[in-house]
């Protein structure tokens, strides 16, 4: 993997041979930027956008504020190459008082992320919300959704049907109740309107182009993350998720996410397949 760091395009430009794209520090979208697949010359991310982009930290009754956001836009974040990555280091802000760390590792078809959060205090309920603004070539959203029986269902949600709108797949009953506790503002503001009846069995999210089988798997934390969501912008899908849990002052919370770019010509193999790269994921032996 060819990766360093460029000051005419300020990222961290990568090419594993399969994938290459940018890991920018700044603005407020960093993350992973100008993703191709040098098997589908496709634009994946939205012009100017990202993907693993840390938007909020979010609490009980904290309404949604862009801290890791604002501190990356005002560059009062620190970035070096680490021996297989790029390090991004948020500073600790005055209402949450945290440090976050965000590395990045691309790697054949893929992008893992680690991400570290290093809190000062307690914080009961805690969330930090990811992002990644999907362009509207890839116009289907799979989740891998619970049935009654207890067993994985991948379903395609309905999602891209009204500009703005939202969707939502919770985890759990205290993920459901989360979501009004007002860590996103005022309960009748509707953002989170459109949630799914059943929750999800795996925390995955699928962005599939139909007609070429290209899809953004997005594998997400098994132990800490909460809530999948994401929004439908017309030009792009935003999919999202939260990972969290009660902090305690001085112990870190360490969660993991792996995005892989791959193909999936058959829908109807799409779940299996999907399965093959959770089980690697989720395996020790292969972190």
């Amino acid at each position: 993997m060819q990766i360093a760091w460029s000051g005419l395009s300020q990222c961290y430009e990568f090419d594993t041979g399969e994938i290459m794209g940018g890991i920018q520090p700044f603005t407020n979208y960093h993350g992973i930027c100008g993703l191709m697949h040098r098997d589908y010359m496709a634009g994946a991310v939205r012009h100017n956008k990202a993907f693993l982009n840390a938007e909020y930290y979010l609490r009980p009754g904290s309404g949604m504020v862009m801290y890791p956001r604002r501190l990356s836009l005002s560059r009062e974040v620190a970035h070096d190459l680490t021996l297989d990555g790029v390090a991004i280091r948020f500073p600790a802000e005055p209402d949450f008082g945290l440090e976050m760390d965000l590395h990045y590792r691309p790697l054949g078809d893929a992008v893992d992320l680690k991400t570290t959060i290093r809190p000062s205090v307690d914080i009961r309920r805690f969330e930090v919300f990811f992002a990644s603004y999907i362009a509207g070539v890839f116009d289907e959203t799979w989740v891998p959704i619970a049935n009654v029986e207890g067993a994985r269902a991948w379903t395609r949600l309905d999602n891209r049907e009204v500009i703005n709108r939202t969707f939502g797949v919770a985890g759990n009953d205290l993920s459901r109740a989360m979501i009004q506790d007002g860590r996103y503002g005022e309960r009748d503001r509707g953002l989170h309107r459109d949630l799914e009846e059943r929750d999800f069995s795996l925390p995955i999210l699928a962005a599939r182009d139909s007609s070429s089988g290209f899809t953004l798997v997005f594998l997400c934390d098994p132990v800490h993350t909460t809530y999948l969501t994401g929004q439908y912008h017309g030009w792009d899908t935003a999919h999202d998720w939260c990972y969290g849990g009660d902090l305690t002052a001085g112990k870190e919370m360490v969660t993991r996410t792996r995005m892989v770019y791959r193909c999936f010509p058959d829908a109807r193999a799409l779940g299996t397949g999907i399965d093959e790269l959770w089980a690697a994921f989720a395996d020790p032996v292969f972190q």
